[in-house]
């Protein structure tokens, strides 16, 4: 039998009450937060697909460079410089241009990746050269533009020319190139 009393009735009523506020409402509570971390996820999953499709978008147009692209690429800035060579191309441009070659000095090489933050480990290196010549005003200009047309850059960093006897020019500079450390990827050289 079920008693029918007014205090029977508030006691059920304030037991349901209690009830909601001790189970039922803390329930409520950890569903909207589980909720929360669900909705949270899902947004970020979706940020991580972004990021991945950008990095197969990359990874496609990486992959869509010529060999030939690649090889240029790589003479233009190797991952080092030939000491022995470079002083080697600068004596053919000297023999080209029809300038008097003094002499030519590896004068070191210098980290640019220190210098700019936004490269990280993989920035250029540079190496510096001292060469000096002699020759008239169109030979040595002559010379410099054999520099600009090389495969790969050398930047003349300081120059200092002087008029000597006969009218010839003697020119002292210091001739910068680089190299760049291709960045690893899952063991694979980016280009």
């Amino acid at each position: 039998m079920i008693p029918k009393g007014l205090f029977t009735q508030l006691a059920m009523i304030a037991l349901s009450v209690g009830i909601i506020t001790t189970h039922v409402q803390p329930s409520f509570a950890e569903i909207g937060k589980v909720q929360d971390s669900i909705s949270t996820y899902s947004d970020k999953r979706k940020e991580v697909s972004g990021v991945n499709q950008r990095l197969n978008t990359l990874v496609d147009r990486l992959d869509s460079v010529s060999q030939t692209d690649k090889v240029n690429l790589n003479t233009y800035m190797p991952d080092n410089v030939d000491t022995i060579g470079v002083p080697r191309d600068l004596l053919f441009i000297v023999l080209e241009s029809g300038v008097l070659y003094k002499s030519v000095d590896f004068a070191g090489d210098k980290d640019k990746r220190s210098s700019n933050s936004n490269s990280g480990e993989n920035g250029p290196k540079a190496y510096t050269f001292s060469l000096s010549i002699e020759g008239t005003y169109s030979q040595l200009k002559n010379f410099f533009k054999l520099i600009e047309r090389n495969n790969y850059p050398l930047e003349i960093e300081n120059l200092s020319i002087q008029l000597i006897d006969g009218g010839f020019l003697s020119a002292s500079m210091d001739i910068v190139t680089y190299s760049y450390q291709k960045p690893e990827v899952n063991g694979r050289i980016v280009f």
